[in-house]
């Protein structure tokens, strides 16, 4: 069958139509490879990685961690490391029992200043001081979130302020807070715990704006048809929706804040960071090496508490 040339030509243009783009061509995708390589050869320069300088430095390796061994537990397990008062014996340091009138403010002054300082007391400081700002954290991003998000804040002037005071916020690191604070109210845990706080409420907050913003919205639209109001929308429709990643979120952070507070007792601000640093600065490499373990055991105590608290209620 013979079709005439005009039939062969509208035949032509519906067939290119229909055909699938040209794939990238090889030489642009060369092209963007050389750029990619460029760019990695440049971060690495900047980055000063001399793979001969590392290889020449093992031994020296090698040698710090021969120092540290064997960890020295000593400061965990001698009861003289714990500088208990000599007027109170330990039932009466411990427990909450009737004392005189100096021997309260003996064992008031041991556990404000003296405990802190060991180990036990340090690593129990880490956790209140995780805890602690994780919670206050969440007490300011639960409305965050929601301000921080286009479906529900209530207007956009306040989506594009919330969001920008994220922004600023989160890009300041946990150590600038910390020494922040450290200057406002002092060395100790009130400071770590104010700077974990502040910059886990604005992570929290960016977090939960993009869950709350990933929610079906049929949902909402169901509620509100019912002539809910916006507080009862974001009860009935919205939380439900975005409970699990709020809470797998929340230990989420409580477990990196674990980290963090170590990292925040490096300038002073409370927990068992400060200890550590002080091992090593005064070349205590075998007792560096015990509150390192000590560390490593608390992050995956926590890190198994949290995944099995979190498969409970996700």
């Amino acid at each position: 069958m013979i079709f005439p040339s005009g039939e062969i030509l509208e035949l032509e243009r519906d067939i290119f139509a229909e055909a699938p783009t040209r794939p990238l061509k090889r030489g642009r995708s060369l092209i963007v490879a050389g750029v990619l390589l460029v760019i990695l050869a440049w971060s690495f320069q900047g980055a000063k990685i001399r793979p001969g300088e590392l290889i020449e430095g093992v031994p020296q390796i090698f040698h710090t961690l021969s120092r540290m061994l064997p960890p020295d537990f000593a400061r965990i397990t001698e009861a003289k490391n714990y500088y208990f008062p000599e007027n109170l014996s330990l039932p009466e340091l411990i427990l909450p029992l009737s004392v005189g009138a100096a021997e309260a403010r003996a064992r008031q002054r041991w556990w404000d200043n003296t405990f802190p300082q060991t180990v036990v007391g340090a690593t129990l400081e880490t956790v209140q001081m995780a805890l602690a700002g994780t919670f206050l954290a969440l007490l300011a991003a639960f409305p965050l979130g929601f301000l921080a998000a286009r479906n529900t804040t209530p207007h956009p002037l306040v989506y594009h302020a919330v969001r920008t005071v994220l922004n600023l916020v989160r890009t300041i690191p946990d150590l600038a807070l910390g020494l922040l604070f450290v200057a406002a109210v002092g060395l100790g845990a009130f400071a770590g715990t104010m700077a974990l706080a502040i910059h886990t409420a604005t992570v929290l907050g960016k977090l939960l704006s993009e869950s709350v913003e990933n929610i079906d919205e049929g949902v909402v639209e169901a509620i509100r048809a019912t002539g809910a109001g916006y507080s009862q929308i974001l009860s009935f429709a919205v939380l439900p929706q975005i409970l699990p990643d709020l809470i797998s979120f929340t230990l989420y952070r409580f477990e990196t804040n674990i980290r963090a507070a170590s990292v925040l007792g490096l300038i002073g601000a409370g927990g068992i960071g400060y200890l550590m640093n002080t091992s090593f600065r005064t070349f205590q490499y075998q007792e560096a090496a015990a509150i390192v373990l000590v560390l490593i055991a608390l992050v995956m105590l926590v890190d198994y508490l949290s995944s099995r608290l979190r498969r409970l209620v996700v």
